[in-house]
């Protein structure tokens, strides 16, 4: 581990990871990688661990060792692209250092002013002592549920792979910070190091939902003026899905904004002011670059990517709109398609009447993609409101006109009254997930619910 220069390289240690070691000299070059394997890929913690000057050597005796298994590599994280290999970008990592963090203080009054706030508030932060963090320790009960509240309050499962939440795995390694108000923790940060370069990559900072305003920066400026060194490089990890992008990619980050919004990450991390950014890849062999996709992301998901993907959209309350906008775009332009074409007989409507139902679904959609957004009770409820609506009308118009006499009618009826009515359960189901966090919040338990 010694040799590890990216910031991803501690992360290799987390659990539920397989290790390849080559050979040591003059047999190999004694490096180490840990990856996922899911189906037929090994999925790297980034770059091999490898001796100075034997890195090319590494990635190509990792290469050789997964086809001799039968299996693709790739390597995520990456901050460099390995010599004939392809990458391809998949975000950014902020830099930082103790001595530009000062000059950046110095030179953003915004910066000054959210410490202000955290010191107005009574915020403070301290190292705790190593028996405060043992397992049943009281403040390692508060840490993990906290923990747990910043799971509840994103839109997706629980992530595996580099993103597993682990903090206090390896912990004499690890920095811990906890800011505290009145003696209550309301933010926890955990930082591993990057061994080569004498570095640290703060890998979670969870945080009270009753956290005071500027509670993020005043632990992270403890942080930086803890370091001895202050040219240490310090990086918040992968802002994902910025920087230069291929296009489709850009097209993903627009699509999926309603389950997680990658912008916001990086605007948070760029309000810290970093010294510089740096491109990260997913490097993979050439004509490789789906399947190395593919892996990676199963990796995330731990295994099955539809399954991940079914279980985000089942159990959290942004799924359900956000499965129903989806569609509903597309729909909305194939029933003014029909309109504009004189086709409104095939659902049974006159065109008028037809250009009513494009415009509320239009309007429906914009609703459905606000809830995805922010699932709170109100909005949840609006969004099942209309959709009993639709449901209820769709079904009164289906028992009037009939399925009609043609493959096209009545494919196109069916799901005009299918769909709204489906839509609705699962709307309601979403709408008493989000209540329930709710009241939870009310009685004072620290769950924020699925809307953050």
């Amino acid at each position: 581990m010694r040799w590890g220069a990216e910031a991803v390289s501690f992360e290799g240690l987390k659990p539920g990871l397989a290790y390849w070691h080559d050979a040591a000299p003059p047999l190999g070059t004694g490096a180490s990688v840990a990856y996922a394997e899911v189906g037929r890929s090994w999925v790297a913690v980034g770059r091999p661990v490898a001796p100075p000057g034997a890195e090319a050597e590494a990635i190509e005796a990792f290469r050789r060792a997964g086809r001799t298994a039968g299996r693709r590599v790739a390597c995520f994280c990456a901050e460099a692209v390995p010599p004939g290999w392809e990458g391809l970008p998949i975000g950014e990592q902020p830099w930082f250092t103790p001595e530009g963090w000062r000059a950046a203080k110095a030179a953003h009054p915004r910066l000054r002013e959210q410490l202000r706030q955290a010191r107005k508030k009574g915020v403070v932060v301290r190292v705790p002592a190593a028996e405060e963090l043992a397992p049943g320790a009281p403040l390692r009960a508060q840490v993990e549920a906290m923990a747990q509240s910043w799971v509840a309050a994103h839109h997706l499962e629980p992530l595996g792979f580099v993103v597993a939440l682990a903090p206090f795995d390896d912990a004499p390694a690890h920095r811990y910070l906890v800011a505290e108000r009145g003696g209550e923790p309301v933010a926890f940060l955990s930082a591993i190091p990057i061994p080569a370069v004498g570095g640290w990559f703060i890998e979670d900072v969870f945080r009270s939902a009753s956290r005071p305003n500027g509670t993020q920066y005043a632990i992270f400026d403890a942080f930086m003026e803890g370091l001895d060194d202050a040219a240490a490089p310090v990086t918040l990890g992968l802002a994902p899905l910025s920087g230069p992008l291929p296009s489709w990619l850009r097209a993903a980050r627009a699509l999926t904004r309603p389950l997680y919004d990658f912008q916001g990450l990086r605007t948070f991390k760029s309000r810290l002011h970093p010294s510089s950014w740096q491109q990260v890849y997913l490097a993979h062999p050439p004509g490789q670059r789906l399947r190395a996709l593919w892996g990676a992301l199963s990796a995330f998901a731990g295994g099955s990517l539809v399954g991940f993907a079914l279980r985000s959209l089942i159990r959290h309350p942004s799924g359900p709109p956000y499965a129903l906008f989806a569609p509903l775009v597309p729909w909305t332009l194939l029933l003014a398609v029909l309109a504009l074409a004189g086709a409104a007989p095939l659902l049974g409507f006159a065109t008028a009447a037809l250009w009513v139902w494009v415009g509320f679904d239009a309007a429906l959609a914009t609703v459905m993609y606000r809830a995805a957004r922010r699932p709170s009770v109100p909005r949840l409820g609006l969004a099942l409101g209309l959709a009993v609506v639709d449901a209820t009308c769709s079904i009164r118009h289906l028992v009037e006109v009939g399925l009609g006499s043609t493959l096209g009618a009545v494919s196109l009826r069916s799901l005009a009254t299918a769909a709204p009515t489906l839509g609705s359960v699962a709307l309601l189901a979403a709408f008493v997930v989000a209540y329930r966090h709710g009241r939870e919040r009310r009685r004072g338990v620290d769950i924020p619910g699925a809307g953050g």
